[in-house]
């Protein structure tokens, strides 16, 4: 695998950084293979050719990696190469945005961030031999690692436990087409600590997850819709649900003028990809007004609204009518209701509005709950 940014060519997927002393035969032995079988490219520093000059090819390899994984083991910090090269994760990591993943093995984060125990056992002798200005260097980048989200040995049964997770981890970002996986929405999620799940993004409205085939899925929330009189006390509530990752859902009280849009720009999803839009929601005991509803998805540079609305199909929320024009009930508790689809090119078609209304009909509706609209790889 190969990926490119804008300011660094990414030679590597993964660069391997680790004390030799204790986990070289046994940990990292495991999981170097295990990346490498799924193809993962990593770098590790067995790869350095004799004779070639050390100091400079280990900061090369850690600024061409995507990730860097750092095994935090009790004789990491007595190593003076391995607290160079987390100075220089720490580096990327702030200039390149590289993703650095620390696995805490046989140690306690807190000891790497404040250096107590066999950190603080192999500082005091750095000490005696490094000027003050190395030593803070040190000292700071083990502070800031050890507040990154990683995994800790200790959470799992075994080491092929931890070494499973890490790989699923990784495999279906680093998987993602080329041109798709230079966006912040891939950083933030692989950053997640559980990767199966969806992540929120957007402060928050807004939610971002992979599929199996690697796709990229949104869900906007409903604080991030345009909803018609959403504002209004009157006739909307908001309220946050149990069941909901969002912090608030809306709830239809009463209005006659049903109108709910959500946008997203095509840049941010899988090029080359065909998306269905979906409105995802529940129905109170008593509802009413919802039987059937008009939903079209256009893209806003090439549709207008008077064209969308002219050829909005027939949806239901309750009731009767064709089958894909019914909801389902999804895994998550929810029923999600088809509003159209559509096919991502290039990315470069601007902004897809999804639009869900009822404003010829003006009868009165009311009991649905909205969670958000998601569009979904199909």
């Amino acid at each position: 695998m190969s990926h490119t940014s804008s300011s660094k060519i990414q030679k590597y997927d993964v660069f391997l950084s680790f004390s030799g002393a204790d986990v070289r035969k046994t940990f990292v032995s495991h999981l170097h293979n295990a990346l490498i079988q799924v193809g993962i490219n990593v770098f590790i520093d067995e790869y350095i050719e004799i004779g070639t000059s050390i100091p400079h090819e280990l900061p090369k390899g850690i600024e061409e990696s995507k990730f860097a994984i750092v095994i935090f083991s009790k004789s990491y910090a007595s190593s003076k190469w391995c607290l160079n090269e987390l100075v220089e994760i720490i580096k990327c990591r702030k200039e390149l945005g590289q993703i650095v993943i620390p696995i805490f093995y046989n140690v306690d984060p807190s000891d790497v961030s404040h250096q107590t125990q066999s950190f603080a056992e192999a500082f005091s002798k750095h000490e005696e031999k490094y000027e003050d200005e190395k030593i803070q260097r040190w000292r700071d980048a083990l502070a800031k690692s050890g507040k990154i989200k990683g995994h800790h040995l200790q959470n799992y049964k075994t080491e092929a436990d931890c070494i499973k997770e890490v790989v699923d981890r990784l495999l279906p970002v680093l998987q993602i087409d080329d041109n798709d996986d230079d966006d912040d929405d891939v950083r933030a999620y692989i950053r997640g600590k559980d990767s199966k799940s969806p992540i929120l993004i957007d402060g928050g409205k807004m939610s971002f997850s992979l599929d199996k085939k690697r796709k990229k899925c949104f869900m906007v929330a409903a604080r991030g819709l345009e909803i018609e009189w959403g504002g209004t006390p009157e006739y909307w509530e908001w309220f946050s649900h149990v069941d909901s990752r969002f912090a608030e859902v809306a709830k239809l009280k009463r209005v006659c003028w049903l109108d709910i849009r959500g946008k997203i720009e095509t840049r941010r999803l899988s090029k080359r990809t065909k998306y269905v839009v979906y409105i995802v929601f529940k129905l109170e005991h008593k509802w009413r007004g919802l039987e059937t509803v008009n939903a079209v998805v256009r893209f806003v540079d090439s549709v207008s609204d008077v064209d969308a609305e002219q050829r909005a199909s027939v949806v239901h929320f309750a009731g009767r009518g064709p089958r894909e024009t019914l909801p389902f009930k999804r895994g998550d508790g929810w029923m999600e209701l088809k509003m159209g689809d559509f096919f991502n090119d290039a990315g470069e078609d601007g902004d897809v509005d999804a639009r869900l209304m009822e404003t010829k009909k003006l009868n009165d509706k009311s009991g649905l709950i909205v969670r958000g609209m998601e569009f979904r790889p199909e």
